[in-house]
């Protein structure tokens, strides 16, 4: 029978009663039951009387759970679905299954194959146990470090990021075809309350929602995923029913999810057993309000007969169509079909061996788990531990806040066994005062000292911190002096509550198998790879993370070198007087009330520490009154030239595939005129080529191409290399030199091979509308008749369809940080090589080609009067201006740079009270540093 067929015959059979019933999925563990064990027959009833839709398995061992299987389904009417919670694998579920690290450790390796990994074994071994629906991913963004429910399960606090691994999850998953759900819609990361004991409020509004949480539900959406699970959280900034959560709200659900969205899968409560439900609704009206909301599956509620009327009467008495009932059992039944269900659905456990717990799996789960260790401290080289230390005394002491447990016995034991003269011992709550002056004691003697920390991360926990009392006694123990080595296996932000601790590795998780590969890590049996896929607030930015290679008890191994990335600091911690952040302050609320812009971007560097980093002002007038958000999206016009193009062509010329001082003509054979013959790339590059500056091809021209050809006959002005004259000419035919050698277009390259690889995640051509609520307005354009906004402001590079070589390209203040940073170091930025130190030295030096010229390739200089870096920055600076108000100034010998975004030609381009505004700026700056030889 064919899908469709089974589908239409299974409803149009189905009683009202059945039809509600196949919304619930209650839940159960695999476990042996006697014939009249009292749970057995509640599934039983539930099943058989009540013809729920699925049973939710809490977990169990793997026989048990085929009988349970074959024997509910043998009495459903309606055969059933089987759901469970696989966030980590069958390990944490199932005895005997793989265990995976947690999401933020797999994140943490920067290989999304590991997820794709778990998703295809998860699936595997659930559908070998009759598994079909997994709620997994989550897609939650970690973007509060004080959540006490998502933190490690989250891939981390960029939307990007969670989409990348949830999708390459789900694609496993489905490759395995094992059903996934994506949760918790439309975002519970940030939360600072647990759903499982109160109804947490989430402040967002639309646009916070649509620029951040939901974008990896879109993303998971368009990957396919089969359902998605709601989160019990208010929306008061959000939603239409700002005292129901997200699970009774139709507006999140229908509105939203469905209607805009376009989700036409699963929609599945969260549990309905938890507080945030069950405090705050009756079962009935939680039930009737899910139904109405859009929800398909009613998951755990606690009193599934009551709630199954309640929803029976809203039909009866009209508040309910039963036409919403059926779109509901439909979209059930399809899942059912698409997991098999509508063909034969016993289950035998001939293939449980060759599917289930593999040796492979777990050396693959090993293999994730070694690469996640991150270290994001070593001060005094404490690790790795050499064989010297192995004989020194060391003190292995577990931190927690559970009372009675030792959740880290593992650690320890593997410690122990390698080092002999190591003790172990615990502060947790409660201890005595005897107790803990004998872990003083141990401390005192230690010549090192090793803390392993955890604080429950489980559903029913108000917080994930350690307690004060527990703190208080570890800050005694720092106080000592000792060298000192803390792992977090768990929350990986614990390293706020003791931030003067050496040494500190996350390993994310407390199982055994973490546990076990963070002990090898200390020993130097594994290298140390992992880089922190969140932010710890002052202390870490995200993908910090110190690289170690094995040393197999060899200690005369260095570690790899990192180059350094931007940190978020104190303004003295780079040397800039606080009183200068004042000063900088009144100068550029000054330029808005004076309309040199509506608002501004501005960020201050120095030895790769970010001072300051503000947003001003408004992003425009009128309707464009709003305040300025700090990663605010501007149109860089023709700084366009020296962040993509330039750096393209110096990529290019490291590799070899581009020479400076080969003819434009042996790139671009359609290059024609007078005087053009011997024309180098180079001469474009330093503006000495003998083009016009501008011409107003797009009054003439609409294709790309028509712009693109008469740039190449156009006829030159002066004799290449006897004067200069800025060009935007030169620069649009260096793109297309780009272009013609990487066989890409100008803006598929740089994403690629510069903006990608870099972390610029909002930088980029044409940018989609999504992002327009970010970017500021340009100019109320006159040919264009209306406000240019959201689309490049140069009209030339409008007509050229927004990309071109010398403008079109949209960015942040820090986006733009992470390439000049990377410029500063010499090519190198987090551990990405993207250019060599003598391409970037001769790209940035002025090359003196004609007299007076300031030009380096591609790049400005510093000019000794007028210049808009202002009169203190040194002679080695570079930087580029553009045209709708933006600058960067960086300076190589005082390892700072300054970047201004603004929209200055806002509403009009007559304005230019920004020429004099930028050098008073950048001389205030370096007074702030000091370095203003006046």
């Amino acid at each position: 029978m064919s899908t469709n067929r089974w589908i239409d015959s299974k409803i149009a059979a189905m009683s009202l009663q059945e039809k509600v019933g196949q919304l619930f999925f209650v839940a159960t563990t695999a476990q042996h039951y006697a014939n009249d064990d009292r749970e057995l027959l509640r599934i039983e009833a539930a099943v058989r009387d009540w013809g729920v839709g699925g049973l939710h398995i809490w977990g169990g061992t793997p026989a048990e759970q085929i009988q349970l299987y074959n024997r509910m389904q043998s009495i459903a009417k309606t055969p059933l679905l089987f759901s469970a919670d696989f966030e980590n694998g069958m390990g944490p579920r199932f005895r005997g299954g793989t265990y995976f690290p947690p999401a933020m450790a797999i994140a943490a390796t920067g290989d999304s194959s590991f997820a794709y990994e778990l998703g295809r074994l998860t699936a595997q071994e659930g559908r070998a146990l009759g598994i079909h629906l997994s709620y997994s991913p989550v897609v939650d963004i970690n973007s509060n470090p004080m959540n006490p429910i998502i933190n490690t399960r989250s891939f981390g606090e960029t939307a990007e990021q969670v989409a990348l691994y949830a999708d390459a999850f789900i694609r496993g998953a489905h490759d395995g075809g094992l059903l996934t759900a994506a949760k918790h819609f439309p975002g519970h990361g940030d939360t600072e309350q647990d759903t499982h004991l109160t109804l947490p409020v989430v402040t967002a509004d639309a646009d916070r929602l649509n620029s951040l949480e939901l974008i990896p539900f879109k993303s998971a959406i368009d990957a396919g995923v089969d359902a998605i699970m709601s989160a019990h959280i208010r929306l008061p900034n959000r939603s239409a029913y700002p005292y129901k959560p997200a699970s009774l709200a139709p507006d999140i659900l229908t509105n939203l999810l469905r209607d805009e969205m376009q989700f036409d899968g699963l929609v599945i409560t969260d549990a309905l057993e938890m507080q945030a439900i069950q405090k705050n609704f009756t079962n009935g009206f939680a039930a009737v309000s899910a139904v109405q909301a859009g929800v398909d599956i009613l998951l755990v509620s606690p009193q599934p007969k009551v709630a199954m009327d309640a929803i029976v009467n809203a039909v009866q008495q009209g508040r309910v169509p039963e036409s919403r009932i059926d779109a509901s059992v439909r979209r059930i039944l399809a899942a059912k079909a698409k997991a098999g269900l509508h063909q034969a659905h016993t289950l035998s456990g001939d293939t449980l061996a060759a599917n289930f717990g593999l040796a492979s799996s777990s050396a693959l789960a090993r293999k994730c788990a070694r690469q996640a260790i991150t270290l994001l401290k070593n001060n005094s080289d404490v690790l790795p531990l050499s064989p010297s230390d192995r004989e020194k005394n060391i003190a292995v002491i577990a931190v927690q806040d559970d009372p009675v447990r030792y959740r880290t016995r593992a650690f320890a034991e593997r410690l122990q066994r390698a080092l002999p003269n190591a003790t172990s011992g615990a502060i947790k709550p409660g201890m005595c005062a005897d107790s803990l002056a004998a872990i003083h004691a141990r401390a005192e003697a230690a010549d090192i000292i090793i803390l392993h920390l955890y604080a429950t991360l489980t559903s029913g926990n108000s917080s994930v911190q350690l307690p004060e009392n527990v703190i208080a006694e570890v800050q005694k123990i720092i106080a000592l002096g000792k060298p000192m080595i803390a792992v977090s296996l768990g929350n990986p932000y614990l390293i706020q509550q003791m931030p003067d601790v050496d040494t500190y590795i996350c390993a994310y998780d407390d199982d055994p198998l973490m546990q076990h590969v963070s002990a090898d890590a200390l020993l130097g049996r594994q290298a140390i790879t992992g880089k922190i896929p969140i932010t710890v607030p002052s202390l870490f930015q995200r993908g910090d993370g110190i690289e170690l290679v094995p040393t197999h008890a060899i200690d005369n191994i260095k570690p790899v070198a990192k180059e350094p990335m931007l940190q978020y600091a104190l303004p003295e911690e780079a040397g800039f007087a606080p009183d200068s952040v004042a000063t900088i302050d009144r100068l550029m609320a000054n330029a808005v009330a004076d309309s040199a812009f509506p608002g501004a971007s501005l960020l201050i560097a120095k030895d790769g520490k970010i001072v300051h980093h503000k947003s001003y002002g408004n992003m425009g007038y009128g309707e464009y009154q709003k305040p300025v958000p700090q990663n605010a999206m501007y149109d860089l016009a023709s700084v366009t030239k020296v962040i993509a193009t330039t750096t393209a062509v110096m990529m290019l010329v490291d590799q070899g595939k581009l020479d400076l001082h080969a003819t434009v003509q042996s790139y671009l054979p359609d290059f024609q005129g007078e005087g053009k013959d011997s024309l180098t790339v180079l001469n474009f590059l330093v503006h000495n080529s003998g083009l016009p500056p501008f011409k107003r091809y797009f009054l003439e021209s609409t294709q790309p191409g028509e712009i693109v050809s008469r740039i190449l006959i156009e006829p030159l002005e002066y004799t290449p290399g006897t004067e200069t004259r800025y060009s935007d000419l030169g620069i649009i035919l260096t793109g297309k030199i780009i272009e013609k050698i990487t066989g890409q277009p100008l803006n598929v390259f740089c994403q690629e091979n510069i903006f990608t690889p870099l972390g610029m995640h909002d930088t980029m051509f044409n940018p989609p509308e999504s992002y327009w609520y970010r970017i500021p307005p340009t100019e109320d354009d006159p040919w264009r008749g209306r406000m240019v906004h959201g689309v490049v402001h140069d009209e030339n590079a409008f007509a050229l369809g927004g990309v071109a070589g010398h403008a079109g390209l949209f960015s942040t203040s820090y986006d733009l940080a992470i390439l000049l940073q990377m410029l500063l170091n010499g090519g190198e930025y987090d551990g990405v090589r993207l250019l060599s130190t003598e391409v970037i030295d001769k790209f940035i030096t002025r090359q003196n080609l004609t007299e007076g010229s300031t030009r380096a390739i591609g790049w400005d200089t510093r000019s000794e009067h007028n210049s808009s870096s202002g009169h203190f920055m040194s002679m080695r600076a570079f930087g580029h201006t553009g045209f709708t108000g933006n600058s960067v100034w960086v300076d190589p010998e005082k390892d700072l740079f300054v970047i201004l975004l603004s929209n200055r030609v806002h509403p009009t381009r007559e304005n230019r009270k920004i020429y004099r505004f930028r050098p008073v700026l950048h001389d205030a700056v370096m007074r702030g540093f000091g370095l203003a030889n006046e």
